[in-house]
């Protein structure tokens, strides 16, 4: 694969069926970011949701997972008071709410780590966990870019229809 590699990684994605291009593929991807690779981030996907023509004012969108009420008033006032600071990193602020969430699910801090949106992470899951050995198995219809994600690294893609019940 690649000398920066130990052998024992290298065998690793061997057994777990990458070759040399899956591996140049992932090796993109997490270089280049999702932004310029055949699968989407939210605000693409929001804008594959577009309808053309006249969709009434008051309609909601639901596969871009829009929210017919809006933010509530305290996330609004949170919103105005973090803005006021948007010219500095925050980190602190990150830390703290790291701390917080894994207080409350009984984790370590290092356990959490927050992202900009889901994109990132769940493409992350799917390179951890799925492989040209390894399938991505997911409800139909479902998130669309877990899909991508795998078939861009050839793993097989298995879709298990919701039903009623």
């Amino acid at each position: 694969m690649l000398a920066s590699l130990r052998a024992e990684q290298n065998r690793d994605l061997l057994a777990r069926g990458f070759s040399r291009r899956h591996f140049g593929r992932i090796a993109t991807m997490l270089g280049a970011g999702a932004a310029a690779l055949p699968f989407y981030n939210e605000p693409a996907l929001a804008q594959l949701s577009a309808v053309s023509g006249q969709v009434s004012p008051d309609a909601v969108r639901i596969n871009a997972n829009e929210n017919p009420l809006g933010p509530c008033a305290e996330a609004c006032a949170a919103i105005h008071a973090i803005a006021q600071k948007g010219g500095r990193y925050l980190y602190e602020e990150t830390f703290e709410f790291q701390k917080t969430m894994a207080d409350v699910e009984g984790l370590k801090p290092d356990y959490v780590q927050p992202f900009a949106g889901s994109s990132a992470p769940l493409h992350q899951a799917v390179l951890a966990f799925t492989s040209p050995t390894k399938p991505f198995v997911t409800a139909s219809p479902g998130y669309e870019a877990g899909e991508r994600a795998s078939k861009f690294i050839g793993a097989k893609v298995i879709g298990v229809p919701l039903t009623s019940s």
